[in-house]
C-alpha cells in the first residue's frame, strides 16, 4: 500500500518525469528541432504554440507574443504546450485542472486489475495482476504482439473478439478534447480524470447495480382482469451513477453472450422496442413497456426475458423506467422517463458497449472502482495496487480484520446514501480508508468495526460537506495556491475524524453491559493527497 502510494504521489505531483513518460524531450545540443517552429509554423505574432498554450491555460496570446518577438523561446513554449495538453483538464473544473493541485480528484496514473483471472483459452494465469497506465500516454489495449506492426500496451493475442488491435484505448482526458467531451465526461459521474473508448465497438463500461425488491408476478394473474391489481415489482438503484445508461434509440449493450440493441424509443406508448443481434436469442426483437418495469432478463425461468446463455446469472440485469425529475405529465396522464439499463449485481456483469450515442469521447468517463471489458477481457480501475497478510498465530481464530476503500464514492451497502444525487458528494470522490483492527477477546469488535468505521467517515464527512467546500476554496487560495504543512481542510478533516471515531466506539459499547471483546485499530485516510494517520 505504501508503495503504491509512494508512485502515485511521486506521478501527480509533477515533479518529475518518470522514464518511458511519453512527454517529448526538451530541445538540447543532442535533439535538435524536437519543437521546432516547423512543427507548429508561426503567424505574424509570434509562435503558434504559444497560442495554444495561452489557450489552454487562459492566459494572453498577445502578451506570449509581445514576450516572445522573435521565438527565441519557441521551444520552450512548445514543449511546456506539449506537457499542459497532456496534463490539464480545466473543462472537468478546478480539482482537475492541475496536477499540483491539494485536493485534486484527477490521477496522472491508474492501476487497471484484470477482472477474469486467467485466459481461458490457453488455460494459464495472467502474467500480472496488475498493469499501471503510464504518465501522460494513453494505453491500448488489443491482440497486436510485441512483433506485429502495431504492438499493444496490454496484448491479449488470445481473445479472438477483439477486432485488431488497439481495440481499446484508454487515455487521461483533456482540455483538447473539446468542450463536448467534458460535458459527458462531467454528467457521468464522478470520474479519476481516465476514460475508454473503443471506435470498432470492442469496449464497453459495467453499467450501475439495482435490486429487485418485490417477487414476479404470478402468471395467472398476469393473465387475468384482475392485472391492475396484481403487486408490481420494485426496483432499488444501487449505484451513483446507475441512471447514467439511458437506453435511447441506437444504444447498444451486451450480457454474456448476447448483445442487444435499441432499434425504437416510442414515448407516447413508453416503450422501447429491443434486437438481438447476437447469441441465443439472435434476430428476436422484445417489445419493453415502462408498465413491466424492472423488466429483469437471465437465466431463471421466472425472469421477464430467459435466455439460455450459461455466461448469464439467473437474474441478471433489468432495465427499469424512471420518471424524469420535474417533468411535465405527457398526453393521456402519464409522466415522462426514461429506461435505464442496470446490473442486478451478476457475477459477469451487464455492460453498456460504447457505440452509436455512447461513441462520442467522454462517454466512457471512468471512477475508481469502476469495470470495463475490451473484446472478453475485464479490467477494473484502481486508485492502487496493494496486498493484504495475514497470520492467525497461536490463536484458535482468526480475531483481526482488515479493509480498504479505495473511494469512498464507491458503492456501499444497501442503503448509505439514501439516494442522494452524486453531484453533493464531491468531497469523497477522491477519498481512500484503509485499516487494520487488531481484535482481542473474540472477534465481534473487529467485524463491527469493518462496517462501522468508513459508514461513520463517510456520514460525517457529508454533514461537514459545506464546511469541507469551504475550507478546500481557503486552502488553495492561500499563499497564492502553494501547498501547505497545514491549512484549514487538515484541521477540519482531523476533527471530523475524531468526532467519527467517538460515536464508532460509543455505539459499539452503549448497548452492551459488559463487552467481552475489543480491537485496536491502525487507520489512514487519504483525502486528494493529504494524508491523516489514526
Amino acid at each position: 500500500m505504501a508503495d503504491a502510494q509512494q508512485g502515485n504521489e511521486r506521478s501527480m505531483g509533477g515533479a518529475t518525469r518518470p522514464p518511458n513518460s511519453g512527454l517529448p524531450p526538451a530541445d538540447g545540443p543532442n535533439n535538435p528541432g524536437a519543437g521546432g517552429s516547423s512543427s507548429w509554423g508561426q503567424g505574424n505574432n509570434g509562435s503558434a504554440g504559444a497560442a495554444i498554450l495561452n489557450f489552454v491555460t487562459g492566459g494572453s496570446s498577445t502578451n506570449a507574443a509581445n514576450n516572445n518577438p522573435k521565438g527565441a523561446n519557441n521551444n520552450e513554449s512548445m514543449t511546456a504546450m506539449t506537457r499542459s495538453d497532456r496534463e490539464a483538464w480545466s473543462r472537468g473544473g478546478r480539482q482537475f485542472s492541475s496536477p499540483r493541485e491539494v485536493y485534486t480528484r484527477s490521477l496522472h496514473r491508474i492501476c487497471l486489475k484484470f477482472t477474469t483471472s486467467e485466459d481461458e483459452d490457453e488455460g494459464k494465469p495472467e502474467p500480472a495482476t496488475a498493469y499501471w497506465t503510464l504518465y501522460g500516454r494513453s494505453t491500448t489495449i488489443g491482440n497486436g504482439g510485441p512483433s506485429s506492426p502495431k504492438p499493444d500496451d496490454i496484448c491479449r493475442r488470445m481473445d479472438d473478439s477483439m477486432t485488431g488491435p488497439a481495440a481499446g484505448i484508454l487515455s487521461r482526458l483533456n482540455d483538447l478534447d473539446g468542450e463536448q467531451s467534458a460535458l459527458h465526461a462531467i454528467h457521468a459521474g464522478m470520474t479519476c480524470g481516465w476514460h475508454i473508448r473503443g471506435d470498432r465497438g470492442d469496449a464497453a463500461v459495467r453499467v450501475g447495480k439495482a435490486k429487485v425488491l418485490s417477487s414476479h408476478r404470478n402468471a395467472a394473474i398476469m393473465g387475468s382482469d384482475s392485472n391492475d391489481e396484481a403487486p408490481r415489482k420494485e426496483a432499488r438503484m444501487l449505484s451513483l451513477a446507475a441512471e447514467r445508461w439511458v437506453l435511447c434509440k441506437g444504444a447498444s449493450f451486451a450480457a454474456g453472450n448476447s448483445v442487444f440493441n435499441v432499434e425504437d424509443v416510442n414515448e407516447a406508448k413508453q416503450k422501447i422496442t429491443v434486437h438481438c443481434s447476437k447469441g441465443p436469442m439472435r434476430g428476436k426483437l422484445i417489445d419493453v413497456h415502462a408498465s413491466r418495469c424492472p423488466f429483469v432478463f437471465g437465466r431463471a425461468h421466472e425472469a421477464d426475458l430467459c435466455i439460455m446463455d450459461r455466461e448469464l446469472s439467473r437474474k441478471h440485469g433489468a432495465i427499469l423506467y424512471v420518471p424524469s425529475r420535474g417533468a411535465e405529465t405527457a398526453k393521456g396522464g402519464k409522466k415522462t422517463g426514461s429506461f435505464i439499463l442496470t446490473d442486478l449485481e451478476s457475477t459477469n456483469g451487464s455492460y453498456m458497449r460504447l457505440v452509436g450515442p455512447y461513441g462520442h469521447k467522454g462517454m466512457g468517463a471512468l471512477s475508481v472502482g469502476d469495470e470495463f471489458i475490451v473484446g472478453r477481457t475485464g479490467f477494473s480501475v484502481n486508485r492502487f495496487d496493494y496486498g493484504i497478510s495475514e497470520a492467525i498465530g497461536a490463536r484458535p481464530t482468526m480475531e483481526d480484520r482488515t479493509i480498504v476503500v479505495q473511494s469512498l464514492m464507491c458503492d456501499p451497502n444497501d442503503g448509505y446514501y439514501n439516494n442522494e444525487p452524486k453531484d453533493t458528494l464531491n468531497e469523497l470522490a477522491m477519498t481512500t480508508f484503509a485499516a487494520v483492527f487488531d481484535g482481542h477477546g473474540g472477534d465481534e469488535c473487529s467485524n463491527y468495526l469493518v462496517e462501522a468505521m468508513p459508514h461513520n467517515i463517510r456520514t460525517h464527512m457529508l454533514a461537514e460537506r459545506e464546511a469541507l467546500r469551504t475550507a478546500i476554496e481557503n486552502s488553495r487560495n492561500a499563499r497564492g495556491g502553494q501547498e501547505q504543512a497545514e491549512d484549514a481542510t487538515s484541521e477540519l478533516m482531523r476533527r471530523i475524524l475524531k468526532t467519527a471515531y467517538l460515536r464508532t466506539d460509543k455505539d459499539f459499547i452503549t448497548p452492551k453491559s459488559a463487552p467481552q471483546s475489543g480491537s485496536t485499530a491502525a487507520t489512514i485516510v487519504l483525502m486528494g493527497r493529504r494524508l491523516f494517520c489514526c
